[in-house]
C-alpha cells in the first residue's frame, strides 16, 4: 500500500486564498486525464472540462451576471436604475469570484441516456470526480478551492460554456498555488478527520 498516496488523500483541504498561478497546459491536461482513469470498458466519460485562464476571467464573471459582453467600467458610470443596477452588481461579485486562483475549471456533467444507470447515479459518479481531482492536484503542488455558485440567467451561462441539452455544470474547481496567508496553510500536518467505522 502507498504511503504517499494515503498521505495525499488524508491531507488535502481546500485552500481559503490562491495565487494567480496556474499550471501549464500540458500539466494541467495531465492531471485530468489522470483523473478520469483508464478506459476499461467503451462506456463514455460522463463528465468533461472547460477551463478559464484568469485573464478570461471577465468573460466568465459577465456570463455568470447574465450579460452576453463585458461591461464598460472605467471612467464616468452612468446613473442606472432597476435591472441595469442589478445586473452591474451581479457582475462585480461574479468578477471577484472568477479571478480566484489561475484558472478556473468547469465541471460539465454529461446524462447518456442510452446507459442503464438513471441520471441521479451517472451524476453521482462525476461527483465523485471532484475529490480525485483535489488529490491529484494536491500531490503536484497545486491548491483547489470548490465553488457552486448559481448564475444570474442560466440560459446565458448555457451558452457561454456550449451545453447541450444533457449537460449541466455541477461546479466549479479554482486551481493556483496557496497564498502565504492561506488557512490551513499547505504544510501543517492536520489530524484526520473523526470517521465512525464499523464492521459487522
Amino acid at each position: 500500500m502507498s504511503t504517499t498516496l494515503l498521505r495525499v488523500l488524508s491531507q488535502r483541504r481546500p485552500a481559503s486564498v490562491l495565487t494567480q498561478e496556474a499550471p501549464r497546459r500540458e500539466e494541467l491536461e495531465a492531471i485530468l486525464r489522470a483523473a478520469a482513469g483508464a478506459k476499461y470498458d467503451e462506456r463514455p466519460t460522463g463528465w468533461r472540462v472547460v477551463a478559464t485562464s484568469g485573464q478570461a476571467a471577465s468573460l466568465l464573471a459577465a456570463a455568470m451576471a447574465g450579460l452576453t459582453s463585458v461591461p464598460t467600467l472605467s471612467g464616468p458610470v452612468p446613473r442606472l436604475k432597476g435591472r441595469k443596477i442589478r445586473v452591474l452588481a451581479a457582475y462585480r461579485g461574479s468578477l471577484q469570484w472568477a479571478s480566484r486562483g489561475g484558472v478556473a475549471l468547469a465541471i460539465i456533467f454529461r446524462h447518456h441516456p442510452e446507459l442503464p444507470q438513471s441520471k441521479k447515479d451517472q451524476r453521482g459518479d462525476v461527483y465523485a470526480a471532484r475529490g480525485i481531482l483535489e488529490a491529484a492536484f494536491y500531490a503536484q503542488g497545486w491548491a483547489t478551492a470548490w465553488s457552486h455558485r448559481e448564475p444570474y440567467d442560466r440560459d446565458v451561462v448555457r451558452e457561454f460554456y456550449g451545453l447541450d441539452e444533457h449537460e449541466e455544470i455541477l461546479g466549479w474547481l479554482f486551481v493556483g498555488r496557496a497564498a502565504s496567508n492561506n488557512i490551513p496553510a499547505r504544510a501543517i500536518n492536520l489530524p484526520p478527520r473523526e470517521l465512525e467505522i464499523r464492521y459487522m
